[in-house]
């Protein structure tokens, strides 16, 4: 009933779970520190990381986190850059480059919360 009072831009707002963006971000921090040794492991844990970060762009998207989800989905396309590098080396160089870009989301969330 209140969904009908609340008008059609309410009622049809996506659910919003900022947890499970937090637990995205997380995991795929814990990810993208680990990758493994090799350029085999490191694609894997780049596609691992950048798949998790997706998800969570998109749920700090539904929770009107705009800047949180900005930065997330930089780490994101990082992730996806890693996964597709022809030596382990490159492999390597995006991983870090998307890990940096996802400790900036985390601390931008620590210290801002949803924003």
């Amino acid at each position: 009933m209140l969904l009908a009072l609340a008008g059609p831009a309410a009622a049809q707002r996506p659910f919003c779970d900022f947890g499970e963006g937090v637990t995205g971000l997380r995991g795929a921090q814990q990810r993208l520190a680990s990758p493994g040794a090799g350029l085999l492991a490191g694609r894997a844990a780049a596609s691992d990381a950048a798949a998790m970060l997706a998800r969570a762009e998109t749920s700090f998207g539904r929770c009107l986190c705009p800047r949180l989800a900005e930065l997330t989905g930089e780490a994101a396309r990082w992730a996806e850059i890693a996964a597709s590098q022809a030596t382990a080396a490159e492999v390597s160089a995006s991983l870090g480059q998307a890990g940096f870009r996802a400790g900036l989301a985390r601390q931008a969330m620590d210290r801002d919360g949803c924003r």
